[in-house]
């Protein structure tokens, strides 16, 4: 069920900018947050990333296939961002192993961005100083434990796709 501050009514759609790369959402986001650290920052070229997460298996490719350049993060790990390979804008990323449990699709890349706002602000602890955050949306200083700001179904949606990809990963 959503809640006022969760997005609805999917599937929703977007891609890049030249067009030549397209997707569509058969689920509603398992969650949105917005990433202020440094090399989020240095990616989008501006204050943060926007994205939303959703299960692998929930984003259908409509057209064209995507570039992956890996790039490191603020924790350490690295994640694969996929890359319309004519117009290079990043579409979405792939944390810790290429085809993973979720995508972070880049909000900004659907066709209604204003459908999914916000649920939580991380690695506030390097938010531009300038930025005024919402205090109705909860904020973390680092990365934060699903289990805290997500809704229940959407834990329980992602533990049935760790689990899923778990049993398809043995041999």
């Amino acid at each position: 069920m959503s809640t006022a501050t969760s997005p609805q009514n999917p599937p929703l759609e977007g891609g890049c900018a030249c067009g030549a790369l397209r997707y569509r959402l058969e689920r509603e986001p398992l969650f949105v947050h917005c990433c202020h650290c440094t090399r989020c920052q240095r990616e989008t070229g501006g204050p943060f990333a926007h994205h939303l997460m959703i299960e692998y298996s929930a984003m259908t490719l409509l057209s064209g296939e995507p570039s992956f350049v890996k790039v490191p993060t603020d924790s350490g790990n690295t994640h694969w961002v996929a890359r319309c390979p004519a117009c290079q804008t990043a579409v979405w990323n792939e944390h810790g192993s290429r085809q993973a449990i979720t995508r972070y699709v880049r909000v900004g890349t659907l066709d209604e961005p204003s459908r999914c706002p916000p649920q939580a602000h991380i690695y506030v602890r390097s938010r531009q100083p300038w930025l005024a955050l919402d205090p109705q949306v909860p904020s973390f200083q680092a990365y934060y434990t699903a289990a805290k700001p997500w809704p229940q179904d959407s834990l329980a949606r992602y533990n049935a796709a760790k689990e899923a990809k778990a049993t398809r990963s043995q041999p």
